[in-house]
């Protein structure tokens, strides 16, 4: 352990950020607080603590794996990189280039292993590198803000104030560890972190697991273990990348900020089959992330690490498992961008939390969508999908214990039996006749289940008149532009109510968020719609006739001949119409030969 400047650290090394490291994190927020304390050190004129550097050397002139710093030292490798550009004088850029940015002989001195080497080393360069990685693209725009700002420092303050920051850069002191041995670097990584900034604990069930295969098994899972997580990390950038676009392919839970790969963890508890070591995994339905590593796998290594061949299986069975876990979502979220079915359960329908690790683990089992149940003619991720709609959606409730009960007991059931318990949980919570009086008589405008009920409206007015169904690239498109739910009578009318069949506000309002009442229409016809009467909407060319909707042209035919256009009555019959249409559509049961 060695407090060191910055320029000392660097001295003499080859700094490598190994592949299973997670994806590059930090924000332009982290990188300002970076700024800040540079600034500080500045102010100050002394040496500042810019934090600890943990690394892994196997031996005299191997180079130095970053354990854990490595997001702190990325960034300053940028800054030092982006002050250095900004000096004019050859000889001087030159010195500070080979001292903190790539050695004449040996090479950059920090370097990225896996799939981020090439792209990194592109943009110290200046080269045009495309990000292909969520951590990709915060590099990049970490990077672009760092030149920013040392750039507009070069025109404000000139070149000395470029050099007074390179020289107090040079002069920030760090605290050094070294370890040998990397399974331990990475223990000790936990053991700093514990006591100073919170981990993901991701992070600390990586740094478990080599803890116990370094202390009872000689080390012997450490790559392994290390390169499993790296690949889950991995898997996560993608899923977080893939799932949080706004180009129509955004799934709104994963593309939440606080979605991290600790929910996954969470998951993979609620799905994880341990059994065969006495370990019972999804017991506790409301597990965290903190409950999986203090009740669950700190427990069970625990009780056997003096096995060690029980040890050894475990680790792998629980490390593998948990990879392919990761990467069986990372496949359901790549398909939501080639697959219809995947696309309206993800991102129109928005699948319940709850029903992840059952959807992802029938996934990596093959039962998702690969075989048809033997007396439905469904594949299970219909059955699902009504499920979700059925109970999760329309009924508004979380049964987080049946679910869990389904999840836990997949090892020890067939693809039949678990149709037939969701089947059996759906007519629970949710059978024919309450769905149908919720669908006709309750209000359901901010109702989750709603765009998909609407889209299957429109999938049944393009049927009525012969029109295929609406194409996915069309569907995506909609999507993207912003499909919205349009009420056909106003929220707020300007107009005579009573004329419209209704006796005062209070009945307008009843009705008003009725699914009768409501449609999905492109969001640019929405807004222009605003409070319009509905033979405006109707008769302006500037309205409903834009539309390229077949449900809203259906809706204009059916009014053409009406005065008023669409009213009370309306209201009512539209509504138990769609009601009757979604009830066949997501059937509880739906037996082969059944038209």
């Amino acid at each position: 352990m060695t407090t060191k400047s910055i320029e000392n650290f660097f001295a003499g090394k080859t700094l490598v950020i190994p592949s299973y490291q997670r994806d590059y994190a930090w924000t332009e927020e982290n990188v300002n607080d970076l700024f800040g304390d540079i600034e500080e050190a500045l102010e100050a004129e002394s040496g500042h603590y810019l934090g600890t550097f943990i690394l892994s050397q196997s031996g005299v002139g191997a180079p130095s794996q970053v354990v854990d710093g490595q997001q702190r030292l990325t960034t300053l490798t940028m800054v030092l990189n982006a002050l250095i550009n900004n000096i004019e004088d050859n000889t001087v850029s030159q010195h500070y280039k080979n001292t903190f940015i790539e050695h004449p002989l040996t090479g950059l001195k920090l370097c990225m292993q896996g799939n981020n080497a090439a792209f990194f080393s592109d943009i110290l360069a200046n080269k045009t590198s495309v990000p292909k990685t969520d951590g990709q693209d915060r590099l990049l725009r970490a990077y672009q803000w760092i030149k920013q700002r040392m750039n507009a420092l070069r025109q404000n303050s000139g070149q000395e104030t470029i050099k007074r920051w390179l020289v107090c850069v040079s002069q920030m002191e760090v605290l050094e560890f070294i370890e040998r041995n990397e399974g331990k670097a990475i223990r000790m990584f936990q053991s700093v972190n514990d006591r100073g900034v919170p981990l993901a604990k991701m992070d600390i069930v990586k740094s478990l697991l080599i803890y116990y295969s370094n202390r009872y098994l000689s080390a012997s899972l450490d790559t392994e273990i290390a390169q499993a997580f790296g690949k889950a990390f991995h898997s996560f950038s993608q899923i977080k990348r893939l799932a949080g676009k706004d180009d129509g392919y955004k799934v709104r839970l994963i593309a939440r900020d606080t979605f991290r790969e600790d929910d996954v963890l969470r998951y993979h508890y609620m799905a994880f089959d341990g059994s065969a070591f006495g370990a019972i995994a999804g017991a506790d339905y409301n597990a965290t992330a903190e409950t999986v590593l203090e009740n669950f796998l700190k427990p069970v290594l625990k009780g056997i690490r003096n096995d060690t061949d029980q040890l050894r299986a475990f680790i792998l069975a629980y490390t593998m498992d948990l990879v392919h876990f990761f990467g069986a979502l990372e496949k359901l979220v790549e398909a939501t961008h080639n697959d219809p079915a995947i696309y309206r359960l993800f991102i129109i329908q928005d699948l319940a939390a709850t029903l992840y690790p059952l959807v992802i683990r029938l996934h990596l089992m093959g039962w998702l969508s690969q075989v048809k149940l033997t007396n439905d003619t469904r594949y299970l991720q219909e059955i699902i999908e009504m499920v979700d709609l059925r109970v999760f959606k329309l009924r508004g409730t979380n049964p987080q214990a049946d679910i869990a009960s389904i999840t836990h007991d997949l090892p020890k059931v067939t693809i039949d039996e678990v149709g037939n318990r969701l089947q059996n949980f759906s007519q629970k919570f949710m059978p024919d006749a309450l769905m149908a009086s919720r669908l006709i008589d309750e209000d359901l405008y901010r109702n989750p289940g709603l765009p998909i009920m609407l889209l299957e409206a429109e999938e049944s007015a393009r049927h009525a008149v012969g029109n295929e169904s609406l194409a996915f690239g069309d569907l995506v498109e909609l999507n993207a532009a912003g499909l919205t739910i349009e009420h056909i009578l106003p929220q707020d009318p300007s107009f005579n109510i009573i004329a419209y069949g209704f006796i005062n506000s209070e009945e307008y309002t009843q009705h008003n968020h009725r699914i009768g009442n409501l449609m999905l229409l492109e969001a640019p016809i929405n807004s222009a719609c605003r409070n319009r009467t509905v033979e405006e909407k109707m008769l302006n060319s500037d309205f409903y006739q834009k539309s390229q909707l077949t449900a809203v042209v259906e809706l204009r035919a059916e009014c053409a001949d009406q005065s008023p256009m669409f009213g009370r009555d309306k209201i009512t019959s539209r509504s138990k119409s769609l009601a009757d249409m979604i009830v066949k559509r997501w059937p509880i049961t739906f037996p082969i030969g059944e038209a």
